[in-house]
């Protein structure tokens, strides 16, 4: 059981009620991603080893970019006060894994107990801010404390370079990136909203 709740067991130090810091955040993100990585591979026998997640895959045909594939999975734990035997869960890390035409696309959330926010990382192969006359890569990481933006960080690289370059840092965002920043948010309520949409499907709560 102690095992299985590798990625949370901060105590109750990381609930919903403690403040959030970068670092306190940093350190719950590197556990679940890796509960996530040794918990989510194909050649997984044993039940209890399969961990406590949810695995959606979505195949579609779509207009003009063809085959489309996208993979979520929803992390979560058990609320262990609760006398049920199928016990209550919560949602506390998510991944989103998905395409249009060949360029593929990756997001992470990972969340407080009481289902805010704590932290988005987002991947994106081709998209354009502000003034910018090309498409670059990008990537977004966003931190939170109790559903407020406290940092963000954010990296891009041109397609003939190698390395991702910090191009902002800060408390605030810049107006150009409000829109992208927006719909992350809306994807991270949309995720949490689907897994409690599959616990009152599985477990009529």
């Amino acid at each position: 059981m102690k095992k299985q709740l590798l990625f949370i067991g901060l105590t109750m130090a990381t609930t919903a009620w403690t403040q959030n810091t970068v670092e306190s955040i940093r350190q719950r993100y590197a556990s679940a991603k890796e509960y996530a990585r040794t918990h989510t591979g194909e050649k997984l026998y044993d039940g209890a080893d399969f961990g406590r997640y949810y695995h959606l895959e979505v195949r579609q045909w779509l207009p003009a970019t063809g085959g489309h594939i996208e993979h979520t999975y929803l992390f979560y734990d058990e609320q262990e006060d609760n006398e049920l035997i199928y016990k209550p869960h919560y949602l506390t890390f998510a991944t989103k894994r998905f395409n249009y035409a060949a360029r593929n696309y990756y997001q992470e959330f990972l969340y407080d107990n009481d289902g805010k926010v704590a932290f988005i990382y987002a991947y994106d192969p081709m998209i354009q801010f502000g003034n910018e006359k090309n498409d670059r890569e990008y990537e977004f990481r966003l931190y939170f404390n109790k559903g407020r933006l406290i940092h963000a960080l954010i990296k891009r690289k041109g397609y003939e370079e190698k390395e991702f370059q910090q191009t902002y840092a800060g408390s605030t965002l810049k107006p150009e990136y409000r829109s992208y920043y927006d719909n992350l948010l809306s994807s991270s309520r949309a995720i949490r909203q689907l897994f409690i949409d599959i616990e009152k499907e599985g477990y009529n709560y």
